[in-house]
């Protein structure tokens, strides 16, 4: 079906960011809109009939909108004691869709919550035994949280950047449609995102289910300090990486905006879909009898097709009195003519990407990596430690263990009697070393204070004490004493002394897991090419797979086919069948997941320990 594709080394980084790119082509469908200009918090659109009035709750009010929204007015949910549901049958699919609107928080305190978004179907509780699908979105003490309470999945949670008084973006994205091994979960925050989460559990269908702003559907005392602004419901994934929030506001279906709008997105699409037909029939060809070229030529006259109505469209838009209904109509059925071609390009795509992953990849230098392809990957070089979730998008099963004790304390003068500090001459570096307390001008704090001198006269203090590096262990030197504080100048005698200590070097935090559990990094490019991680599992164990970027096992990298780590070692070598040579990962962006049994991972480095040979040319054949 598909030609010999040994004629760039790019073709493999097309292929795939061609299909991360299409994973998301359909035409999205509104669901429902609300805009919440007016002077109550009815919707402007829903799909399913009669659910643009937001539903009585129990004896609670329907809260109402305020002044000063993001554009216009805005759902002013501040009050306890008021609502704002909606019915979610038709507005709402389980299966695949994304929420998009903007907040604000206008009054936060510590331990407050402060929910933004909620899809309850009954019964719905959280702490009911038999947990439904239940999806909620809320924010305490700079944290936000993505709460799943499925039988599979509880939620995580991640730090969020969200200031008082400023508007915010919200996007919430899901895809269940191949069930719970495959369900995938984002939130983003103004762009970027906050939260990943792969097989959390899918969300399914059913009757009863409500959509909530701003407040719980099982406690509603807990209700958003603040306002909500343009809430947008569609039935496709909008983002898989980062991106800008729209500078105005949504287009409101069945309106003269939306039919604009549309039309000039599918434009836009129908001019990478000709880009995408381009590249294919330079690789897999579009003459001859093939399958591969077949598909092609159909698809391509499709977009022709659709390039056609859309000129049509154009000139219909530009009318004094059109048809505003029945453009919007005409508008729809040209972007989904258009999902409909790409869909098959796609496959195509699928199957050379197969092929390319089998081929010879010493000649993808990091030159062929384009941004499209990273997208919100980070470049890795040197040590990952745990100390904050920077690296991590998952942990299921495992925690992070902050260790805060120096586990071995060594007297360097254990003979000497010392009360306010001392000065050693460090015969190697010919330098008087001098630790003493000091006391602070007003005599309420007392420091160690460390200087070097050349002649023991004149002294200078560094800038900074880093800890020392002592081959498997890092260092502090400190002023101790033994015995209680308040007798040290009261007993005739005391032992006290310059103390090293010392700990496992990057053993401030780890991640643990005291049975099984999982850890996965978020996207990251490859530098080096031998895995050396720093963990303990003198009784369990270790294993580590590659994850590419549509989220497949990289072939050769799997848990399976790792070697297990045990033992306690700050540079333990990852290997996998056939060694430890990771030169296949390099320059692609990739994730880890780390299986955990009984173990604790302190950090993480690739580091470079083998020659590569790197052609000038990628020969065709």
């Amino acid at each position: 079906m598909i030609r010999s594709i040994r004629k760039s080394p790019q073709l493999f980084l097309w292929l795939i960011a061609l299909q991360i790119t299409c994973i998301s082509s359909a035409q999205a469908k509104v669901l429902f809109h609300a805009r919440f200009d007016a002077a109550t918090a009815d919707a402007e659109y829903a799909l399913g009939k009669n659910d643009a009035r937001p539903a009585i709750v129990n004896t609670y009010k329907v809260a109402g909108t305020s002044d000063a929204g993001h554009w216009g007015r805005a759902l002013d949910v501040t009050r306890s004691g008021e609502n704002c549901t909606f019915d979610a049958a038709k507005n709402f699919n389980p299966k695949r869709g994304t929420v998009q609107m903007w907040f604000r928080i206008k009054e936060d305190k510590e331990g407050m919550y402060h929910p933004l978004f909620g899809w309850y179907r009954p019964p719905h509780e959280p702490g009911a035994k038999k947990r439904q699908s239940v999806m909620e979105v809320y924010l305490q003490n700079s944290v936000i949280t993505l709460g799943q309470y499925t039988p599979k999945y509880k939620g995580t949670s991640k730090a969020a950047k969200v200031e008082v008084g400023r508007w915010h973006h919200l996007e919430i994205n899901w895809d269940c449609e191949q069930g719970d091994g495959q369900s995938v979960y984002n939130i983003f925050l103004d762009g970027k995102r906050v939260i990943r989460i792969v097989s959390g559990g899918a969300l399914e269908d059913g009757t009863g289910a409500k959509i909530h702003l701003g407040i719980w559907d099982y406690a509603l005392g807990h209700f958003l300090r603040g306002q909500i602004d343009e809430l947008r419901i569609t039935d496709q994934v909008e983002h898989s990486t980062e991106f800008e929030p729209p500078n105005n506001p949504y287009a409101t279906p069945e309106t003269i905006e939306y039919a604009k709008e549309t039309h000039r997105i599918t434009i836009g699409r129908l001019k990478q879909f000709n880009g995408e037909i381009k590249s294919l029939m330079e690789f897999a060809g579009s003459d001859g009898d093939g399958a591969a070229a077949g598909v092609i030529r159909a698809s391509q006259a499709t977009g022709q097709n659709v390039e056609r109505k859309l000129v049509s469209l154009g000139l219909s838009l530009k009318a004094d009195d059109p048809d505003v209904k029945a453009l919007c109509a005409a508008v729809d059925d040209a972007a989904d003519q258009l999902s409909t071609a790409r869909l098959p390009i796609y496959r195509i795509s699928a199957e050379a990407a197969a092929i390319a992953a089998k081929e010879d990849r010493r000649s993808l230098l990091f030159k062929d990596i384009d941004d499209e392809l990273v997208g919100d990957a980070v470049i890795l070089n040197g040590r990952q430690l745990f100390i904050d979730d920077y690296m991590i998008e998952e942990i299921s099963g495992a925690r992070r263990v902050l260790d805060p004790s120096l586990n071995a304390v060594e007297s360097l003068l254990a003979e000497t009697k010392l009360d306010r500090g001392s000065v050693l001459f460090d015969r190697k570096e010919k330098l008087f070393r001098m630790w003493c307390v000091v006391d602070t001008a007003d005599r309420k704090q007392q420091r160690l204070f460390y200087a070097t001198s050349t002649n023991c006269i004149d002294w200078k203090k560094p800038s900074n004490k880093p800890p020392l590096t002592l081959g498997d262990h890092i260092g502090f030197y400190e002023l101790a004493v033994k015995g209680q504080h308040w007798l040290e100048h009261r007993q005739a005698a005391f032992e006290n002394g310059i103390v090293l200590a010392t700990d496992r070097r990057d053993g401030f935090v780890s991640v643990n897991a005291d049975n099984e559990g999982t850890m996965t990094t978020r996207r990251f490019i490859v530098i080096g090419d031998t895995l050396v991680v720093n963990a303990k599992a003198g009784k369990g164990e270790i294993r580590v797979e590659a994850i590419d970027a549509l989220g497949r096992v990289i072939e050769g990298f799997s848990k399976e086919n790792c070697e297990p780590v045990t033992g306690d070692n700050i540079r333990h070598v990852v290997s996998w069948t056939g060694g430890s040579n990771c030169h296949p990962l390099q320059a692609r962006p990739i994730k880890l997941k780390f299986h955990l049994k009984q173990a604790q991972l302190y950090s993480f480095e690739f580091q470079i320990r083998h020659n590569h040979y790197v052609p000038n040319s990628y020969s065709q054949k």
